[in-house]
């Protein structure tokens, strides 16, 4: 758990690196907005829009997998349990 933490802290490290030297501003155009901020800024928010993205993308099939495993519970749960081998029958 350790080795996380540090690879946390090295990642960290080197995103505050990238935006220490990364502060030029740049402007952004958008369907008539207009916005100036600093180019670490713009392309550390374009990578968290698209993981956040990513992993909403992601949710809908796991939602749907849920979904299903729930219902097949639900009718598993439903059928009767099966009787017992009695000792003096034999395996089939």
């Amino acid at each position: 758990m350790g080795i996380v933490y540090l690879l946390v802290a090295v990642l960290g490290a080197a995103i505050a690196v990238f935006a220490i030297q990364n502060l030029s501003p740049v402007v952004i155009r958008f369907l008539g907005w207009k916005i100036e901020s600093a180019l670490s800024l713009v392309v550390l928010l374009s990578i968290l829009v698209g993981v956040v993205l990513t992993a909403l993308c992601g949710l809908v099939p796991h939602w749907k997998l849920r979904s299903r495993i729930r219902q097949l519970e639900s009718r598993l749960a439903q059928r009767p349990a099966p009787e017992p081998a009695r000792a003096d029958q034999p395996p089939v």
